[in-house]
């Protein structure tokens, strides 16, 4: 007997492939946009992998599916022809210059020939999330006092 209700399957379908190309597709987005920088030319950083450089000095940083590109005034031909050619490959849109990017503050100077990189935003938002943005800071981490003894077994340790 079938309780009310209830429908039984008559075919079962096994899915393959579906879930796994879910769990590739941000791999598959990095290695296209990956293979894509470096037949522009760009060097793919060996300590940061979403960093890129040309022998222009522009710097390719990228976060998921954005990308900050920084670059002296000198190479600002060689920027318009990689913004055009990422603009005929992918859809993108141009936005002004980045003033702040994964909670890293970007200044310029007025000359335009050098940046500033900080975190005080990033912070005083922390120091308020733990109630601590009135504590005393100080320029280093230890006592500038505190003396330290020259260590008296400098050689190779016996076993």
């Amino acid at each position: 007997m079938m309780a009310e209700g209830l429908i039984t399957p008559k075919i079962t379908v096994r899915l393959r492939k579906a879930h796994y190309c879910f769990k590739q597709a941000p791999q598959l987005w990095h290695d296209d946009v990956n293979a894509f920088l470096l037949s522009l030319g760009f060097t793919q950083s060996s300590v940061y992998p979403n960093q890129y450089l040309c022998c222009d000095a522009i710097l390719i940083a990228r976060f998921v599916d954005d990308i900050s590109i920084e670059y002296p005034e000198a190479a600002t031909t060689a920027v318009i022809e990689v913004k055009a050619t990422l603009s005929h490959n992918y859809s993108s849109t141009s936005l002004s210059l980045v003033h702040q990017f994964l909670n890293v503050e970007i200044y310029r100077n007025e000359i335009g020939n050098g940046i500033h990189l900080c975190q005080n935003a990033y912070d005083t938002m922390n120091l308020r999330r733990f109630s601590m943005e009135h504590i005393h800071s100080v320029s280093t981490l230890m006592d500038p006092n505190l003396k330290f003894d020259v260590a008296k077994d400098c050689g190779e340790k016996k076993l």
